[in-house]
């Protein structure tokens, strides 16, 4: 029984550090405070708090949940043409500035 437990520690801890690592392989030339400035263009539609009216928030989400929602506007899989406006000028080093930015605020 004792065994048992230690191999399910072990696995999973081996998925929480795989995780990590790979929320910060994502994050590569990743900058808070760049990500602040490019916030201030979100703002319109988001505001300070980044929840604006019928507007989904942004703030305290997990960087790779926002990776990917940014990156699904970006491809155009989901549907909003001012956000898929927004992502498509958007490269790597300003969606994981965004990101990092955004992971911060609550």
């Amino acid at each position: 029984m004792k065994s048992n437990f230690i191999l399910l520690s072990i696995v999973v801890s081996f998925f929480l550090i795989n995780k990590s690592y790979a929320d910060q392989k994502q994050l590569v030339g990743a900058d808070a405070d760049y990500g602040e400035h490019l916030f201030g263009e979100c703002v319109t539609c988001h505001n300070s708090t980044g929840l604006g009216q019928g507007i989904p928030k942004i703030t305290g989400m997990k960087t790779s949940q926002f990776i990917t929602k940014i990156l699904a506007y970006k491809t155009k899989e989901k549907e909003n043409a001012v956000m898929q406006m927004v992502a498509e000028r958007l490269g790597e080093e300003e969606i994981n500035s965004l990101a990092l930015y955004l992971s911060k605020l609550k």
